[in-house]
């Protein structure tokens, strides 16, 4: 009994089912009216709402622009970011990292898996939740997001930074912008494979 119960645990379809199931509500429903949208939606919530929301502790000439744009950052980084910074744009800073900022993760990635989902669709059952990809790069933008909230928050209570939260935070940026670059692999492999499954078409008839 013990033994059936462990092995139905390890059950890679227990383990993964609601992953497939997204995976595939995401091949059946994508196609190409629905990514365009969702493109516009990326495309005017950063240019109309993102873009405004990060002016508010924007610095003129600052030594750091911003932080989760670059591929990790140390310690220094980080205190200069916040110290030329005044209490109001940092805690404005705070709000961009957990609202506006991961809200604009939640709508690239669904975006970047609509995009990925319609160019594999042809090919899902063969490479399965490979479409779920950028859901990846989503997680460490949020976690990469709190760790700075967190950062800005010990700054302004005690006027230091956590050295080991902030080596987590430049982590999670790290990997984030790894997922980004594998993401937009995919989606080159992706077009370059519909192309020559066009051009094989069209030869055979």
């Amino acid at each position: 009994m013990k033994s059936s119960t462990g092995t139905e645990s390890k059950n890679p379809s227990r383990v993964f089912g609601p992953l497939n199931r997204v995976s595939r509500f995401f091949y059946e429903k994508s196609n190409l009216v629905t990514a365009l949208l969702v493109t516009l939606v990326f495309v005017g919530y950063l240019v109309f709402f993102l873009t405004e929301r990060g002016t508010a502790f924007e610095v003129a000439n600052g030594s750091v622009k911003s932080l989760g744009t670059s591929l990790g950052f140390g310690q220094a980084e980080i205190l200069a970011f916040l110290t030329e910074r005044s209490e109001q744009m940092i805690n404005a800073y705070i709000n961009f990292n957990q609202v506006w900022d991961s809200l604009f993760g939640l709508i690239y990635g669904v975006m970047y898996v609509v995009w990925v989902s319609l160019l594999f669709r042809p090919y899902s059952k063969k490479v399965g939740v490979l479409n779920l990809l950028p859901f990846g790069q989503v997680v460490f933008d949020w976690l990469e997001n709190y760790s700075l909230a967190n950062l800005s928050n010990q700054y302004l209570s005690d006027g230091t930074i956590s050295s080991s939260t902030a080596v987590l935070a430049s982590t999670f940026s790290t990997i984030k912008w790894v997922f980004s670059l594998l993401v937009y692999g995919v989606i080159l492999v992706g077009i370059v494979m519909r192309i020559v499954g066009a051009l094989k078409s069209r030869s055979q008839h």
